[in-house]
C-alpha cells in the first residue's frame, strides 16, 4: 500500500494520517517503517504532518505522534504523550446500521461529557458518524453533529487550543471538568445546579476573581468555601430561555487559580 499512500500525501498534503487495521500483522508486514521514513523526511508535508499508532499490531501505545492505543481509549488521567479518543456516535459500530434504535446512540449530554472528559485530560477526540451505502449522513448522525456545533459555537473558548488545568475534575461537585488558558480557565458543569448556588473545591480566589459564564453577559457573585481553596458561586433565577446552551455550561474564572 505505499505507493497509495504517497500518492495520497503528494496529492492531497494532509495533517494527519489515521491509520488502522493494524491488528492484521505487524509494521514490518505492512512495510510502515519505509513509509513513515519517507512521510516524516522527504515528503511534501514532513514538517507539519501527524499521524497515530496504527501502523501494525506492535505499535499501539508506543510509536505514532498521536497514541490512539484502542477504540473508545480514555485513560482517566494525564499522560506525557498525546493521546486521542477516538469514539463513535454509535455505541456498537463504526459504520452505519440501518436496525439501530435510539438507545443506540450516545445522547448529545453523553457526547459532551466524553469531549470534555477527554479534552481535560489532555487528549484530543475524534467523534465518528458511519455514512450509508450510498453515501449519506443518516439524521441521526446529523443531528448530533449540528449539536455539537451549537455547543461549540457557545463554548468553544473552553475547547479549542486549551489546555489541562491543575486538577482535571472537581474533587466537591461532581461531572466538572476542568480546561484552561493563558489567562482564564473554565469549569464544565454538565448537570444544571439542584440549588441555587453551585460548590466548587477547586478553584483559589483573589479579591480580585471575576467569574462569568460563556454565552451569558451578567457577572456571577460569588463567595470563598473554604480560607484554603473552593468557591460558592450564586446562581440566580434564569430563564429557561435565557440560558446559552441547553446542554452542559461552562463557568469561567479569570484572577483566580
Amino acid at each position: 500500500m505505499t505507493p497509495q499512500l504517497m500518492d495520497l500525501v503528494n496529492s492531497y498534503k494532509p495533517e494527519y494520517i489515521w491509520s488502522d487495521g493494524e491488528w492484521e500483522a505487524t509494521s514490518d508486514y505492512w512495510g510502515s517503517k519505509e513509509f513513515l521514513a519517507w512521510l516524516f523526511n522527504k515528503s511534501p508535508v514532513k514538517d507539519t504532518v501527524l499521524v497515530n499508532d496504527g501502523w501494525g499490531k506492535n505499535c499501539l501505545c508506543k510509536h505514532g505522534s498521536v497514541w490512539t492505543c484502542s477504540s473508545r481509549y480514555y485513560p482517566g488521567h494525564l499522560l506525557k504523550h498525546k493521546w486521542e479518543n477516538a469514539m463513535s456516535v454509535d455505541k456498537g459500530s463504526w459504520g452505519y446500521r440501518r436496525n439501530a434504535g435510539i438507545n443506540d446512540y450516545f445522547t448529545i449530554e453523553e457526547l459532551i461529557a466524553k469531549l470534555m472528559a477527554t479534552i481535560s485530560c489532555g487528549g484530543n477526540m475524534l467523534m465518528n458518524v458511519g455514512p450509508t451505502a450510498d453515501g449519506r449522513i443518516a439524521p441521526i448522525h446529523q443531528e448530533r453533529m449540528l449539536q455539537m456545533g451549537k455547543w461549540l459555537a457557545v463554548n468553544g473558548e473552553a475547547v479549542y487550543e486549551t489546555k489541562p488545568w491543575r486538577s482535571q475534575n472537581d474533587t466537591v461537585a461532581k461531572n466538572v471538568w476542568y480546561t484552561s488558558t493563558a489567562d482564564a480557565f473554565y469549569a464544565c458543569v454538565l448537570d444544571w445546579p439542584s440549588a441555587s448556588h453551585l460548590i466548587l473545591g477547586e478553584p483559589i480566589t483573589t479579591t480580585n476573581t471575576q467569574v462569568t459564564m460563556l454565552g451569558y453577559p451578567t457577572p456571577f457573585r460569588w463567595t470563598a468555601y473554604s480560607s484554603k481553596s473552593g468557591i460558592v458561586i450564586e446562581i440566580p433565577a434564569i430563564p429557561v430561555d435565557k440560558l446559552p446552551t441547553t446542554w452542559a455550561w461552562v463557568f469561567k474564572f479569570v484572577n483566580a487559580s
